[in-house]
């Protein structure tokens, strides 16, 4: 699991030098980054009128139940995918 934390924090730092990245990809990364460093969501659903943040909620909402380490393992596959 070690190996697994040192590979996805080295993924969280190259998502940051990827310039185009689109809306969905960023949800789709922002719900596994979540899950991976706190689990099931853990925070009431926002306003229909706060936007993102509703849409990053349902993101989130939409893998709960997923492991951490599948999560990690979704995030490292998804930037290794932008990355091509």
């Amino acid at each position: 699991m070690e190996d697994l934390e040192r590979k996805f924090n080295k993924y969280i730092s190259k998502v940051k030098k990827l310039e185009h990245i689109s809306d969905n990809n960023k949800l789709y990364l922002y719900a596994n980054y979540k899950q991976s460093i706190e689990g099931d969501i853990n925070i009431a659903k926002p306003s229909i009128f706060s936007i993102v943040e509703n849409e990053k909620w349902k993101a989130w909402n939409e893998i709960k139940g997923t492991s951490k380490e599948n999560a990690m393992k979704n995030y490292i596959k998804k930037v290794k995918d932008l990355y091509k």
